[in-house]
């Protein structure tokens, strides 16, 4: 190998590993920039979340055990499903699938609740297996109440004047 050959391959690694860096500088660029942008959102969350905390007096929120009944259900069980009228809540308000919950006695009738990720609820309902971190939530179907199990989601209560949720731990 010549020297000019020599020369001509030492600057096309010197090249090489100057575009390598330079490449290496716009993604440590590129990484502090989202960086900062995470930092940016995260304290917009704690912003929000401050605020929220504020509100809060008009919320209250909860993990609780989630599950579905389906009184109205042509093949709705007796006992299980319902006791006495199923059109009729233990508040003796009419049921309404889609809208009306069972909570335990900690949780008073009139209470609107919010269940993750399924929607707004109000609580008219009492149920003789429902604890008190328990929901249970109308639903047309008997299929739809078995094949939705038992989850855990968050709950948000809207509090009223008079309603105040005792957060009960279940004795095991």
């Amino acid at each position: 190998m010549t020297l000019k050959q020599l020369l001509l391959v030492t600057a096309l690694v010197l090249l090489v590993t100057l575009a390598n860096s330079l490449d290496l500088r716009g993604q440590v660029q590129l990484a502090q920039r989202e960086a900062s942008e995470a930092r940016e959102e995260a304290e917009e969350e704690l912003r929000d979340a401050r605020r929220l905390e504020l509100e809060s007096e008009q919320y209250e929120t909860q993990l609780m055990k989630i599950t579905k009944y389906a009184p109205l259900s042509p093949d709705a069980v007796p006992g299980w499903d319902f006791a006495g009228d199923p059109s009729l809540t233990a508040s003796g308000e009419e049921l309404i699938p889609g809208k009306t919950a069972a909570a335990g006695p900690n949780v008073p009738f009139g209470t609107r609740i919010y269940v993750e990720g399924i929607g707004w609820f109000e609580v008219q309902d009492r149920g003789s297996a429902i604890g008190p971190n328990d929901i249970d939530l109308a639903v047309e179907s008997r299929e739809e109440s078995l094949e939705f199990g038992i989850q855990e989601r968050l709950v948000i209560f809207e509090l009223g004047d008079d309603t105040d949720v005792e957060d009960e731990e279940e004795e095991d």
